[in-house]
């Protein structure tokens, strides 16, 4: 396959010369580009057969600052295609689903480009569906069964651990404002979207309001290799150098200090029984763990619409400071949906993002320097090591949905102290975010 930049391109034009010509084909209520297969699609659901295709793509470039801040553009694209299964409808098996996904990555980021120093280690991305390689992923082959009523679910199979744990809603274009936070700051043990792992978890209702889930998950490096397509088919456990063990209690309140509005509060730690390197000593630990907070809540309704509205979030990351070299993260966004009743389905978006570099790592990585004869950021040598410490992600965006087929995401960014580097100055980008549902 092509650079998938080529393909959203293309369907971008077939979509603006629909528009020009009033064509059906781009009308603002249609579900998917390509249409329900003359009532076709629509009788598979029916019968228990959903499938999907869709194709994301995020362009960015440099407007100020950075490491290198000669202007350029960069695309990362992503193609995927799923398959979900009403196992119920299909053979009788009641409360029981599967699901099959395969992903296609490709493009480049525009971090990676121009705004990091290259010799620093990465934190964050302004393209967040660039990662884990240009290479076809089996990212889900699951089944999933219901007991008691559903209040008890069981699922097994290849899955990212996000899908299930310590996940997120994603509206920006940010890597730290979108999705689940731990594959960002411990992705050795924590494996988020396109990568698939075996694991199984088990989620228990125990009141309308609360569940309580558990997960067991392979620490396998094999599953992020890049070097083929055969690695992201990679199904055997040969390699497998431990567990990780997430369990995060969930609560999903309509609360009355905001006129009974839906929110879900979340807490969770993992453990690791894949042996770590302690970053202070070298000597490798036994193990390692997280802790996190995921809240969401929305604040306003607007008129008789429950899904317009304001809604914040914020998303927090403890990890182990023995072993990991991000020793937090902190997100906090805001959004308004439907901010106008001409575009109901539209949205705004605020988001702040930080990554907190351990101060062991730091404090190393000025050791090291000053045994090299370092004593101050040298822009040249190659063997000097920046000294990282915090980093900041803004962004601000406008999520335009022309239907549900089509979504267009425009966006300004800032990066304070990219990678965490002082002496990097601070990049403004502007991206632009592009989805089509086929």
């Amino acid at each position: 396959m092509q650079q998938l930049l080529k393909l959203g391109t293309l369907s971008l034009a077939l979509l603006t010369c629909q528009l020009a010509s009033a064509n059906e084909f781009y009308s603002a209520d249609r579900q998917w580009l390509f249409g329900d297969w003359n009532g076709e699609r629509k009788q598979l659901e029916d019968q228990g057969y959903k499938f999907t295709a869709a194709i994301m793509s995020q362009a960015a470039t440099n407007l100020d600052g950075g490491y290198n801040d000669n202007n350029t553009l960069e695309n990362a694209g992503q193609l995927t295609l799923g398959a979900n299964f009403d196992l119920n409808k299909i053979a009788g098996w009641e409360n029981t689903t599967a699901g099959l996904m395969i992903t296609k990555r490709d493009g480049n980021s525009l971090t990676l480009e121009r705004i990091k120093d290259p010799r620093a280690s990465t934190l964050g991305n302004t393209q967040e569906i660039y990662g884990r390689g240009k290479i076809w992923r089996l990212t889900q082959a699951w089944i999933k069964t219901g007991f008691d009523d559903n209040k008890v679910q069981f699922k097994i199979g290849r899955m990212g651990m996000s899908d299930d744990f310590n996940s997120s809603q994603c509206e920006f274009q940010n890597l730290l404002l979108c999705g689940g936070q731990l594959g960002k700051s411990i992705g050795s043990i924590w494996y988020n979207w396109p990568v698939g792992v075996w694991g199984t978890n088990l989620k228990y209702q125990f009141a309308p309001a609360w569940s309580l889930g558990l997960g067991v998950y392979e620490v396998n490096p094999d599953n992020v290799k890049t070097q083929s397509n055969s690695d992201g088919f990679n199904l055997d456990m040969d390699n497998v150098e431990g567990a990780t063990i997430p369990l995060e209690l969930a609560w999903k309140p309509k609360l009355a200090a905001f006129n009974s509005l839906p929110g879900e509060y979340k807490v969770g730690a993992l453990y690791s029984t894949a042996e770590a390197k302690d970053i202070r000593s070298g000597e490798m630990q036994d193990s390692k763990y997280s802790f996190w907070l995921n809240a969401q809540q929305q604040l306003t309704q607007h008129g008789t619409d429950p899904k317009r509205g304001l809604y914040i979030s914020f998303n927090g990351v403890v990890n182990d400071k023995a072993t990991t070299t991000v020793e937090s993260t902190q997100q906090l966004a805001l959004w308004y949906k439907g901010p106008f009743d001409s575009r109901p389905n539209d949205s705004i978006g605020l988001g702040f993002a930080n990554y907190v570099v351990n101060d062991r790592v730091t404090d190393k990585q000025i050791a090291t320097n000053e045994g090299r004869g370092y004593y101050s950021y040298d822009a040249i040598a190659s063997d000097y090591v920046p000294i990282q410490r915090d980093e900041l992600n803004v962004e601000l965006n406008y999520t335009y949905q022309w239907s549900p087929a089509v979504m267009l995401r425009p966006n300004l960014q800032y990066i304070y102290q990219p990678t965490g580097v002082k002496e990097v100055e601070d990049a403004w980008v502007a991206g632009l975010s592009m989805k089509v549902n086929f």
